[in-house]
């Protein structure tokens, strides 16, 4: 016997995409939840750990410093951005020599890859090694010969202020009584299959479940589809990007706030 719920894929949501899903599947609940068999317990935890979601959001609203690691990692990107792209250019000096610098710059950039691609701890990695490459005598002395020293110290000026701002939102989160995102959306996934699992098992066993409730919560999760598809579209590289070229598209700050908490607890199963 084929479904009768659709599947959505609410791993790859934003968070504020995420949460108003949620919203928009409870809102059909609470209307229908009463002539729907059994569903009862499941949904009152669902209401819970989706109040849990609500407050996780708010708290990385209200975050000024998820707002200033947002502003910064944009920072940054620029400056590697506008750094990669003034040696591009001395690639076609008139002076050999200098052409010659500036192509072993460039293969040294290139060796990086999209950094601006990267999360947020790899990306802090990849411009610290890059840096400490440059400062090597050689590429130095390019740098130098090029007048581009100033762009060495910028980037390491940006990059080591992104990382002091990383270091006190670690100290922000550590601090925290309240929900995580990262884990208020796992148990809200949880419970929402269980839901849909429990309505499939009444469909499966031939107890009625309300038309009008499925096609309700069908139209509900292929408007969320679309969305879905728009947010994953956006994501997605420009076909005419470059990998050495930089995607400086400023993320939100529930997408940054999320990367933190998916690293702090890598940092923490590593530490065990």
């Amino acid at each position: 016997m084929d479904r009768i719920i659709e599947i959505i894929e609410l791993k790859k949501m934003r968070n504020e995409t995420h949460t108003e899903f949620h919203e928009e599947v409870n809102h059909i609940l609470v209307k229908y939840n009463a002539e729907i068999s059994g569903i009862t317990p499941l949904y009152s935890h669902y209401q819970i750990v989706l109040d849990h979601e609500r407050e996780s959001l708010d708290i990385i609203r209200k975050s000024s410093i998820t707002t200033k690691i947002m502003e910064q990692d944009q920072n940054r990107d620029v400056s590697y951005r506008g750094f990669f792209d003034t040696i591009k250019g001395a690639t076609n000096h008139f002076n050999a020599e200098h052409r010659e610098a500036a192509r072993m710059l460039s293969n040294t950039f290139k060796h990086y890859g999209n950094i601006a691609k990267k999360t947020l701890n790899d990306e802090t990695a990849a411009i610290n090694n890059l840096i400490t490459e440059l400062r090597k005598p050689a590429l130095y002395q390019a740098l130098s010969l090029l007048g581009l020293l100033d762009w060495l110290d910028r980037l390491q000026y940006e990059n080591d202020l992104f990382t002091e701002l990383m270091r006190e939102r670690y100290t922000e989160i550590s601090q925290q009584t309240s929900y995580r995102m990262v884990e208020t959306r796992k148990e809200t996934d949880k419970y929402y299959h269980a839901i849909v699992n429990h309505i499939e098992n009444l469909h499966l066993s031939e107890i009625p479940v309300n038309e009008t409730f499925i096609k309700e919560l069908n139209t509900v999760i292929n408007s969320f589809k679309h969305i879905l598809a728009q947010e994953t579209a956006e994501r997605k590289k420009s076909p005419n990007e470059t990998e050495t070229e930089i995607n400086t598209e400023t993320e939100t700050e529930t997408e940054i706030e999320t990367e933190i908490e998916n690293e702090t607890d890598t940092d923490t199963d590593t530490e065990r």
